[in-house]
């Protein structure tokens, strides 16, 4: 058995970070439901308002650390908020947990991390945080890589535009000639993100490079076409950004049309994913029909989607990772700065999975494997598998509850 990572409680960093300056979060006009009515100021890093992004005129905010060397970076951590679009505090509480990692631990060097924050940004937020030609989505489309909705929505920027932006600018080796890891750590609403992205991004020569943290999801982009609580009256219980089947956003029509769904399934198994779950984080998330097709609450949900890993025909991808954190709920602090994710995050993504998986009552296995698919995502009889959730789903009409990350 694997022993239970030890955590470091976020209230004893001003006594173990003795040689740094602890960050506390700012007091900041607004709501993430009324607006934010700024964005403020943060010791370390640089607030960035006009950054570019390819295709348009409108600018893009991200935080991102100050002072560095960029000949010096070898590591990038993409960290940005999650549903309350307060993206501030999430630099700040990675940048206090690599001021720790660094006080435990000296082989780790701050000066060759960078941390950045880019800043998803919605409508409410133009009271003030964002300027006019700044770049927003609607509250929840920007982590399912919707388009824009303003300044101008005929730009039709994508939220995933924008990470392959980010990626361009970090593995640009003109600007970072020593840069070995890209991180996209998310947390929540990002951890949606960025266990989508990873599915429906084109390939670059740079894969082998950029990894993906997905801690306590809400919901999963579901691999197969079964589910582990079936409900055939949930309509698009299989649609992006549940599932395979259709309605994906315009970032990813094309690629959908061109690899179909097994050939997204082999290319998302192929990522480099690290998901994290909390081990008391109960919540109910996403009240939607479709996620709740995949589990009652974020934990369930992510036992029975590393089930389903585990269940292809293929075994678990080598690329990936799973880590089960201790006692901790939905929780960002606690899971970035658990050992296994301060690991991953700041010393090498490439690390074997940790933390003892919670036991359920009964254990999902999918019976419409998506490897054993014909490339335009037609499926054939798995021949491995006698798992008891064979379902096909009628699209009825059905209820879908709000949506809670």
């Amino acid at each position: 058995m694997i022993p239970p990572r030890s955590l470091l409680p976020l209230a004893l960093f001003p006594l173990l970070a003795s040689a740094y300056e602890y960050l506390q979060n700012p007091a900041v006009g607004g709501s993430d439901e009324a607006g934010w009515t700024e964005m403020p100021p943060v010791p370390g890093a640089d607030l960035i308002t006009d950054w570019p992004i390819n295709g348009t005129d409108s600018t893009f905010t991200v935080y991102r650390s100050s002072g560095l060397d960029n000949s010096a970076i070898t590591r990038a951590i993409i960290v940005p908020g999650a549903k309350a679009r307060d993206h501030w505090s999430y630099w700040i509480t990675m940048k206090n947990i690599l001021n720790y990692a660094v006080e435990a631990d000296p082989s780790i060097d701050p000066n060759t991390i960078s941390i950045m924050s880019p800043c998803f940004l919605a409508q409410v937020d133009t009271a003030g945080a964002a300027n006019s030609s700044t770049l927003y989505w609607s509250k929840t489309g920007w982590f399912a890589g919707t388009y824009n909705e303003g300044p101008n929505a005929d730009d039709k920027i994508s939220s995933y535009d924008v990470l392959d932006n980010l990626i361009d600018h970090y593995a640009d080796q003109s600007i970072y000639p020593n840069l070995q890891e890209i991180i996209f750590a998310g947390h929540s609403a990002a951890g949606q993100m960025f266990q989508r992205f990873p599915a429906v991004r084109t390939s670059t020569k740079h894969d082998d490079m950029i990894h993906f943290i997905v801690a306590n999801p809400g919901s999963f982009l579901w691999l197969a076409e079964d589910r582990p609580v079936p409900n055939d009256t949930c309509q698009g219980v299989d649609d992006f950004k549940y599932g395979l089947s259709g309605n994906f956003p315009g970032y990813a029509s094309g690629i959908a049309k061109r690899y179909g769904r097994s050939g997204l399934v082999k290319r998302y198994l192929a990522r480099n994913i690290h998901y994290a779950h909390g081990t008391a984080d109960d919540g109910p998330g996403d009240t939607a029909c479709q996620a709740i097709t995949q589990g009652s609450s974020h934990l369930e949900r992510g036992q029975n989607f590393a089930s389903l890993l585990d269940s292809l025909s293929t075994g678990w991808p080598s690329a990936q990772t799973v880590d089960w954190i201790e006692g901790v709920s939905h929780q960002n602090q606690d899971m970035f700065n658990s050992t296994a994710l301060r690991g991953c995050l700041f010393q090498t993504a490439t690390t074997a999975s940790t933390g003892t998986k919670p036991p359920q009552a009964s254990t999902y296995a999918t019976t419409q494997d998506p490897t054993t698919s014909d490339s335009n995502g037609v499926f054939r009889p798995s021949t491995h598998l006698t798992g008891i959730f064979a379902v096909t789903f009628s699209l009825v009409a059905g209820t879908i509850g709000v949506i809670l990350l």
